[in-house]
């Protein structure tokens, strides 16, 4: 029975931890008959059945009862398995699984595209399926990968965004093959419309928006459409004759098409208020997001186009605009929605948040932003292999931002250097300490000799006939301090020594102790700690939620660079935000 208990543990503690903390019963017994199957037969015997399935519950039970870093913590202790170890698993197997692209081997050459607006700064959403997915299947089939700015709606865009755009993707190691600003193709945009005038597949509508959706209702066509149809009207419409809300192009379809949305399209509207980043006032008449989007795509050969689900209608709309023109569209493969619940900002909101000075930028590091995830010390490399955990799929996904948590250690554990920060010191005066001076080497990253060491030279003060050495404690250490006085035992200060604790004052956050030891007691509670004086210096850490935590930092924090990764000792992983020598400024990423 304990066997069984055990392989019954380790499972729900591996379907909790990849599940955003909750395992499943029925998943758990699968794991369970795939490594003991001669569980199959027992299973059959109604007693035995009833025996296992409620021992499946009540373990079951009990992991979900604890959040997911307790799952982790469990997960290691009894195990030894890292999440990181299985999610990294789990990312190879997608890997290797992302589906073939169909229709690649029948054509010379994969082209794919990925299509923001310069409308603000790159949010995760859009770098994990729609930038990273396209960019792995052009590398895939040695293809060709184009990042093209949708820019043509000046009223959205703003020129600043154009540069992050390509900043943030090469950040995180995506670099395309061909750049295309839709700008530049406003001249291309009049001749093809120019053609379906001639075909008579489109027309000039001056009906107001509120005129148009009640013959878009009626399933009939609006006056203009059979009247304005002649290519002297769009030479009009260019010409100037209409203001911005007068006029737009639309395409001929069926108005009696089941989906309203394909009734007639708009293709073309007329914006003379506001001029545009890259071309001022020089053009009037701007295409509409799928006109421009299906003629792109036509223009740059683009053979695959890989895109959200929630674009269907779009994609529909998109194909009766290669129809007029007699075009084969290209091969869509959609994806599900990707939820991520923490990051329920959007872009307007940010947007709005911004004007009215509740954040600081679009790298604020509350902000769901790549380059607010970068700031806070979110690896480049994380990002890939969330991509390729996600992977391609047709059902929505909701993600756990712990998940990218869980890559980033992997990544930062063997690269962030380790200091001590300790949030709202406690001083602690340890007496009767034996040595005139006390030299403390703790590694910069623990097994990488080539990081080398922090050492501090430790002056113990002589006074009332011992000699006692100052140091800072954190506050949320007070709990184990308190348990340790209260029973008498060692606790042992990381690196340093085992000290026993005589008295507490909360109200001058002094702690009295006493010198135990320097060897290593087995089992001892472990706490992290900052000298005092010099080798201390005053530390901010940023929290994503928008708080700020206030403490003392190692003084050897002041010789790492802005942006270098660091992980606070029993804190969390970050990068350092700013150093100003006398103070050092974190930004936060995670545990």
């Amino acid at each position: 029975m304990k066997k069984l208990d055990e392989i019954i543990l380790k499972h729900a503690l591996i379907n909790a931890v990849t599940h955003e903390g909750i395992a499943d019963e029925k998943a758990v017994i699968k794991k369970l008959l795939n490594e003991l199957p001669e569980l199959k037969n027992d299973i059959r015997n109604p007693e035995k059945r009833k025996i296992i399935f409620q021992r499946v519950n009540e373990i079951v039970t009990m992991v979900n009862s604890k959040n997911i870093k307790e799952q982790e913590s469990m997960l290691y202790e009894k195990f030894g398995i890292r999440v990181e170890d299985i999610l990294e698993e789990k990312a190879k197997k997608t890997r290797v699984g992302l589906p073939p692209l169909p229709g690649a081997d029948e054509i010379k050459k994969v082209i794919t595209r990925f299509a923001p607006a310069p409308s603000g700064a790159l949010h995760i959403g859009q770098l994990i399926r729609a930038a990273f997915i396209s960019y792995f299947y052009a590398r895939m089939y040695n293809g060709k990968f184009i990042l093209r700015i949708e820019d043509t709606d000046p009223r959205r865009i703003k020129k600043v965004y154009y540069n992050w755009i390509m900043e943030d993707l090469r950040k995180v190691g995506i670099e395309w093959d061909e750049l295309v600003y839709e700008s530049d193709h406003f001249e291309q945009y009049y001749e093809y419309t120019r053609k379906l005038f001639e075909n008579g597949k489109a027309y000039v509508c001056t009906c107001t928006p509120e005129e148009f959706k009640k013959y878009k209702e009626l399933q009939k066509p609006c006056p203009h459409r059979n009247k304005m149809d002649d290519v002297s009207y769009w030479e009009q419409m260019l010409a100037g004759r209409f203001r911005e809300g007068e006029a737009v192009v639309r395409l001929k379809t069926d108005m009696g098409h089941k989906n309203p949305a394909l009734r007639d399209p708009p293709l073309l509207r007329i914006i003379d208020t506001i001029p545009h980043p890259r071309t001022g006032y020089q053009y009037k008449v701007y295409p509409l997001y799928n006109y421009a989007c299906a003629l792109e795509d036509h223009m740059s050969g683009v053979t695959h186009v890989i895109r959200g689900k929630e674009h269907e209608t779009n994609e529909a709309i998109q194909k009766e605009i290669y129809a007029a023109f007699g075009w084969s569209p290209p091969i869509t493969i959609q994806y599900g929605m990707l939820k991520l619940p923490e990051l329920k900002i959007h872009k307007r909101h940010i947007r709005a948040a911004l004007r009215e000075g509740r954040i600081t930028g679009w790298d604020d590091i509350t902000l769901p932003t790549v380059r607010a995830l970068l700031r806070r010390g979110i690896h480049p490399e994380a990002f890939k292999k969330l991509a390729m955990h996600v992977g391609l799929t047709k059902s929505d996904a909701i993600i756990s931002m712990e998940t990218l948590y869980a890559f980033n250690r992997q990544i930062l554990s063997p690269i962030a250097r380790r200091l001590s920060f300790v949030e709202d010191p406690y001083t602690v005066i340890i007496k009767g300490i034996p040595d005139e001076r006390i030299e403390v080497k703790m590694p910069w990253i623990p097994g990488r000799e080539d990081a080398g060491h922090r050492i501090y030279l430790l002056n113990p003060e002589f006074k009332d006939s011992t000699r006692e050495l100052h140091i800072h404690v954190s506050a949320s250490d007070l709990k184990l301090l308190e348990k340790a006085m209260r029973n008498n035992d060692p606790i042992r200060l990381k690196d340093l020594m085992n000290i026993t604790i005589n008295s507490i004052s909360h109200d001058k956050k002094l702690v009295i102790a006493e010198f135990h030891s320097y060897q290593l007691i087995p089992d001892i509670n472990k706490i992290h700690w900052v000298p005092s004086g010099d080798l201390a210096i005053h530390a901010r850490v940023l929290m994503p939620d928008g708080s700020i935590k206030s403490g003392l930092v190692e003084m050897l924090a002041q010789t790492l660079e802005e942006g270098e990764y660091v992980q606070l000792e029993r804190f969390g992983f970050g990068r350092i935000d700013k150093n100003q020598g006398e103070l050092i400024v974190f930004a936060y990423a995670h545990p």
